[in-house]
């Protein structure tokens, strides 16, 4: 089946089959089978047809393949009487006893108030473990059965994993401190026992209360002295969230958790001891010495890699704050030593700037060819450019050659295309060799053979394409994308996006799944699979406006998909409103320019002609310099001509200052990553849509 679905992924005139009628002879039908009583089941129930809904659903249990028969047990539990959904949903959990379809059991029977089913299907859950919502729907079950089990559950459930919305939603609304029957005088006193003390303290913590958490600090250290308390992970990880944010004492805290680290050495207590210990030692800036070895300690002591990693990461950040001279041979030292590269990305990121304030350019050099093949190919890309380019501005010592090796470098950059088409600027390439290098996959790992992937789950997501359901396709592919071949995946990428009129959320939904799969692409791309991934949505009023507005398209394209991902509906923490991210006062001064009396910023088109306006007037105000036109929407003109002058006294400039350095130099990641976006965008957009000539003119644009 897996070959005659990819064969038909690229034939969209199937998309006009969509049921119209249940007949043996439609095509669908023959081409998905059994399945095809799933998909049809679906149809029948969207038209309130329920018993042939459920017929339908029954015959695809019998004789559908894997995914598709446990949507129908799945669908066969939100319709019909309350007792029929209870038998549907214990009729499916009791097939497939996992979380997922546990889930699905324990809400439709709180809904209908079977708390003893509920008891009894979630008796063998690990509380450790099994998804949150399960374990607080049995926590209410049994708090409102007065079960004897409660206590000692519930004190399981909230020590031996990290407090989540669910564990405070319990605590909040059902959970009640007189449940415990054996306390002692001196327990009814303070109103609590040991173990309702450490569940309220960690419930405080959650809540980021440090007023409160701090001082408690010392009773929870003195039930755990007293063996009242089992010292664990959780609580020590809590008591040193607690010093780190709710005391300035940081050094004295710092010598309690070096004291303890010595006392529990060897337990799997003692990584997360030294781990603190090292926080607080830095938090207090004066003792290096003290923060290296307790980091030091803590990465020897870690149990996993994860941990490794974190101890590593602020071991060089400490680093980094203490002396820039060592810097170079401590990334040497420990590179060798992490797991995963991505988690180091910001640490490169901050030192950048460091090495640039400090006169530092040859260190980047040193440190490209250091981390080569230990850390990201986008890090070791960011760092082979700027020494390139440091090289052609006679700041960094090497010859034209060294330049050009470290260029050739940069164009290996992962998933960012920023350095790599400036790199391919620099070097001149053009034609045949641009393309491969434009077109590179972005995973240098084999794509898992195809014999891996489902074909019950290709079915499945091509299924609710081919008959009509394109809004059933993203929820199922966050869950089954690891089974599908990218094939497939950037076929329902095409699919969503066709389907998507604007005022709906396919627009974003094929962009993700373009992107997360183009994340894992072992093989080139080719155009039409980039397209998918620098999407032309919105085209009519972005064409409409840019025109009006002297603006290139390609410009206008970046910034909507960097600032929105093309969703008209999103609106930042700031306040910041729709496809091109204004604010309320912007769209305002904006109207009024325009003679604009009534709108609406969540309107697309408007949205998107104050948009475009807005930037077309920044770049006019900063002389046509479109990534400082990119800066200051993103941050505010005013602030970008400081930078700029910034910029120029730390590189000895009077004039002409680079603007690719100039990015580096900005003192917000925020607002360095935005410009490498827009930038990287703009110039994929003129490649795909535009001339080959263009590639070069938008580059020069860029950074003039």
């Amino acid at each position: 089946m897996h070959n005659a679905v990819k064969t038909q992924l690229v034939i969209f005139t199937l998309l006009s089959l969509i049921i119209s009628s249940c007949s043996a002879g439609n095509p669908l039908q023959k081409e998905f089978g059994a399945d095809s009583d799933y998909f049809i089941g679906l149809t029948f129930l969207k038209n309130g047809q329920e018993n042939e809904a459920r017929s339908k659903f029954n015959r695809c249990i019998k004789k559908g393949s894997k995914e598709c028969v446990r949507k129908s047990y799945e669908s066969l539990c939100t319709f019909g009487t309350v007792q029929e959904r209870n038998l549907a949903a214990l009729r499916y959990v009791e097939k497939y006893k996992d979380s997922e379809a546990l889930l699905t059991a324990v809400r439709q029977l709180k809904s209908a108030g079977e708390i003893s089913k509920i008891i009894e299907i979630t008796q063998d859950c690990k509380l450790e473990e099994e998804n949150n919502e399960i374990i607080r729907i049995r926590m209410e079950a049994l708090a409102h059965r007065g079960d004897s089990s409660l206590e000692k559950e519930v004190f399981k459930w909230f020590m031996s994993r990290a407090i989540s919305q669910e564990h405070y939603q319990f605590y909040r609304d059902t959970y009640e401190h007189s449940i415990f029957s054996d306390e002692t005088e001196e327990e009814m006193i303070t109103g609590y026992s040991p173990e309702q003390f450490a569940i309220n303290y960690r419930i405080e913590l959650y809540k980021r209360d440090y007023s409160y958490t701090f001082p408690a600090i010392s009773q929870l250290l003195q039930y755990i002295e007293d063996r009242s308390l089992q010292a664990n992970t959780q609580l020590i990880s809590d008591i040193g969230k607690s010093c780190l944010y709710g005391s300035t004492d940081f050094a004295k805290n710092a010598e309690i958790f070096n004291e303890m680290a010595e006392k529990y050495k060897g337990s799997e207590l003692e990584y997360y001891l030294w781990f603190y210990t090292g926080r607080l030692f830095d938090k207090a800036q004066i003792y290096f010495r003290q923060t290296k070895y307790a980091f030091e300690q803590a990465v020897l002591t870690a149990s996993n890699d994860n941990q490794k990693d974190n101890a590593l990461w602020y071991l060089l950040v400490s680093s980094l704050n203490f002396s820039l001279e060592t810097i170079t041979d401590d990334i040497k030292t420990y590179s060798r030593q992490w797991s995963d590269p991505e988690y180091f990305e910001d640490f490169f990121e901050s030192l950048i700037s460091g090495l640039l304030a400090s006169g530092k350019w040859n260190a980047f050099g040193d440190i490209y060819k250091s981390i080569d093949g230990f850390a990201t190919d986008y890090t070791v890309a960011q760092y082979a450019y700027l020494y390139g380019r440091l090289i052609q501005e006679k700041l960094a010592s090497g010859s034209a050659e060294d330049a050009k090796i470290a260029f050739r470098r940069a164009l290996k950059s992962g998933s960012s295309p920023y350095y790599k088409v400036l790199a391919a600027y620099q070097l001149q390439v053009d034609g045949t060799e641009l393309e491969s290098i434009l077109t590179a996959p972005y995973n240098s790992s084999p794509e898992a053979p195809e014999s891996t992937y489902s074909e019950s789950m290709e079915k499945l997501l091509t299924g609710y394409a081919y008959f009509g359901f394109p809004e059933l396709i993203y929820p199922a592919w966050q869950k089954g994308r690891s089974e599908i071949s990218d094939d497939t995946a950037f076929f329902l990428s095409k699919f969503l996006n066709r389907c998507s009129t604007g005022k709906d959320d396919y627009y974003q939904q094929a962009l993700r799944i373009a992107s997360k799969t183009a994340m894992g692409h072992a093989h080139p791309f080719t155009k039409s699979q980039l397209m998918l991934l620098y999407p032309h949505n919105y085209e009519e009023y972005i064409e409409k406006y840019s025109n009006k507005y002297e603006i290139s398209k390609s410009i206008v394209y970046a910034m909507v998909r960097s600032e929105s991902f093309f969703d008209p509906d999103i609106q930042s923490s700031a306040g910041a409103i729709g496809l091109t991210q204004l604010m309320e006062f912007t769209g305002s001064d904006i109207a009024r320019k325009l003679k604009v009396q009534s709108y609406d910023l969540t309107d697309p088109e408007i949205n998107l002609q104050f948009g475009i306006y807005y930037l077309s007037e920044l770049i006019h105000r900063c002389d046509g310099s479109i990534l400082q036109g990119f800066f200051s929407y993103n941050a505010g003109i005013t602030r970008v001509r400081r930078w700029v002058q910034s910029s120029m006294i730390e590189f000895g400039k009077k004039e002409n200052m680079p603007i690719d350095l100039f990015l580096e130099t900005i003192p917000y990641t925020e607002t360095r990553e935005y410009g490498r976006k827009l930038a990287g965008a703009a110039v994929l957009y003129e490649w795909l849509y535009g001339s080959t000539d263009s590639f070069r003119n938008i580059i020069e644009s860029m950074i003039r």
